[in-house]
């Protein structure tokens, strides 16, 4: 059975604004997206993993925005399957959220918003879909 280990991880963007004439409660919506990409080898992969929350309006014009884009650099140990790499689908978002989440909060804090939180999407191994070729080079 194969193993992950989580090696580093860059933080590519961080966005935030807050236009909000008054505090209280807004309505939000969330975006999320999120991919893992093997070398050839099948002995590293690169997660990237984007959120994105923003007031709901018809316009372009947010009031509220906050994204963070965050990559993960892991090392896979031992041979590795398609369930496995299922698996680490999920085990790759589960160790990359709390550092996206944090940097948000922290962002949103400073702005005004101490308790602001990013939802942690759930995940199932039965909807990942594998990327055969082109897989990026992490």
């Amino acid at each position: 059975m194969a193993e992950l280990h989580m090696l580093s991880y860059k933080l590519y963007d961080l966005q935030f604004f807050n236009k909000l004439d008054k505090p209280g409660q807004v309505p939000l919506e969330n975006n999320f997206s999120f991919s893992v990409n093997y070398n050839q080898e099948n002995t590293r992969c690169m997660a990237k993993l984007y959120q994105c929350v923003k007031d709901k309006c018809d316009g372009p014009d947010h009031r509220f925005f906050v994204s963070v884009e965050l990559g993960g650099i892991f090392e896979v140990l031992g041979g590795l399957t398609d369930e496995d790499k299922k698996d680490f689908h999920i085990q790759c978002y589960q160790q990359l959220f709390p550092y996206a989440e944090i940097l948000a909060k922290q962002m949103c804090a400073a702005g005004g918003m101490p308790n602001f939180m990013l939802l942690r999407q759930k995940m199932n191994k039965d909807s990942v879909l594998l990327n055969r070729p082109g897989n990026a080079e992490p």
